[in-house]
């Protein structure tokens, strides 16, 4: 996946294009006369300074538009805050979520054969009271409001698919709209939040594959329609890795693979420490078979074992953290733990900025993910990425009123990234992107064109 110094500045370029932007502020009526603080000022401001900043003050932002040549007050950007600029603001965040999106994917032997991989999780960020009635929370003693992400990653091309707001008090099984995202031939990681039978049979049916975790108490059946003693499968086969074909489902009797990965003794007394805990806190009991399987790691797939055997399953599906990586990225690094302000529309405006950044930074660290020759075991650092990309933000903000100077301060900015940007050499265990490189030797798979490049660009 080639680093393309001249596709991100052209892509930076049309998103921030002031009368594009103006555009989309009168479609929204956020701009509805002429004013110093035109849509795209606005737009610079929020975004650059939720970039440079985990905490944005009014003050932030009359800098940074002061920046581009207006000059206001931190009461007249307060001014212009309302539930215009949240919907112009919400509508960007769009635009931004459908044009920083690569098309080159990892040259990856061992997902060759798959169109695309899908990650799907969310995530829960508690917000101020003040938004409860837009996004309810879960009650008790956390916040009344919170807002669920609804976070679709796809893993070739290293862009976000989807990111949908719903409110933090909706379960996940419930949420199904990531099914419409699914193409034929892709693999989809589905995290156990969103297990239902039903859902895995519309992915089958779209002609495309899942990997997901399996519900405890989930109807298992031979081919033939008789009942699975899952247990007593497990425990005749001590501790060596297992798969069997089933039929999942008392209803829908979905023919797929169950793959079991026993796991080591530590692993499996914490999963079992954490289930008591939790069956304590409701106030249920709890079996001594299902203790028993939580010595197993449990998944389905109707991915063909020609196209993923049970030895590159777990490397496959190591893949799914990634995303548990991006969530922490955006609480720690990303400022969505620091929202200000006490209006709903202050809030919600700076939260749509705040994921304008976070797409971006997405769009930035895609190509960086896997290089190659020397530097092939190298693992980019998201934190490091953004430290970096918050010390150019306002300088970004500012080269965007004069296009000449952007490549080149990108240039800039990912030679710092190549010096400072990837973590420290892995001397014992490679990092997912390379593990992934080599398996096309361990497993002996034909070696896709992309992977004889040589180091990216920047790297030379």
């Amino acid at each position: 996946m080639k680093l393309d110094l001249s596709t991100l500045g052209l892509c930076l370029k049309r998103f921030f294009e002031p009368q594009w932007v103006q555009t989309m502020a009168r479609q929204s009526k956020f701009v509805q006369r002429v004013s110093a603080l035109s849509g795209s000022i606005f737009l610079q401001a929020w975004v650059f300074s939720c970039l440079e900043q985990s905490q944005v003050t009014l003050k932030h932002l009359a800098q940074s538009c002061l920046d581009l040549g207006v000059v206001i007050s931190p009461q007249g950007v307060d001014e212009r805050i309302n539930g215009y600029s949240v919907q112009f603001m919400e509508a960007m965040f769009q635009e931004g979520l459908a044009l920083f999106r690569h098309q080159q994917g990892l040259p990856l032997a061992i997902l060759s054969q798959f169109t695309a991989l899908n990650i799907f999780d969310s995530t829960v960020i508690t917000l101020p009271a003040v938004l409860a009635a837009a996004f309810p929370g879960c009650g008790g003693n956390a916040s009344p409001a919170s807002v669920k992400v609804q976070l679709g990653l796809e893993f070739l091309r290293g862009h976000f698919k989807q990111l949908a707001l719903r409110p933090g008090k909706e379960v996940d099984q419930s949420y199904e709209a990531y099914l419409s995202l699914i193409e034929a031939g892709s693999l989809n990681l589905i995290d156990l939040g969103y297990f239902k039978v039903a859902s895995l049979q519309t992915i089958a049916d779209r002609l495309a594959y899942f990997l997901c975790p399996y519900l405890a108490k989930t109807g298992l059946l031979t081919p033939q329609g008789e009942p699975i003693d899952l247990l007593n499968w497990l425990q005749s086969a001590a501790t060596q890795p297992v798969e069997r074909t089933v039929l999942l489902g008392s209803q829908h009797h979905l023919p797929c693979r169950l793959l079991a990965f026993p796991l080591t003794q530590e692993a499996a007394d914490r999963r079992r420490y954490k289930a008591k805990q939790k069956a304590k806190r409701e106030g249920k009991a709890i079996t001594k078979p299902h203790l028993a399987l939580l010595g197993w790691f449990i998944l389905v797939s109707n991915v063909p074992d020609t196209m993923l055997t049970l030895a590159q399953v777990p490397r496959v599906y190591r893949i799914r953290w990634q995303i548990e990586l991006t969530f922490k990225l955006w609480k720690s690094y990303g400022g969505l733990r620091h929202l200000a302000g006490w209006r709903q529309e202050r809030l919600l405006t700076e939260l749509y900025a705040r994921l304008i950044g976070l797409v971006l930074t997405q769009f930035l660290l895609a190509p960086l993910r896997l290089p190659f020759g020397p530097a092939a075991n190298r693992e980019v650092s998201p934190v490091q990425v953004r430290k970096i990309l918050q010390r150019f933000a306002r300088l970004l903000n500012q080269a965007l009123l004069t296009p000449d100077r952007l490549l080149p301060l990108l240039q800039e900015m990912f030679s710092h990234i190549s010096r400072f940007g990837f973590k420290d050499k892995r001397r014992k265990k490679p990092n997912l992107y390379y593990a992934l490189h080599l398996a096309a030797y361990v497993f002996s798979l034909p070696l896709p064109v992309e992977a004889d490049l040589d180091l990216l660009p920047f790297l030379a």
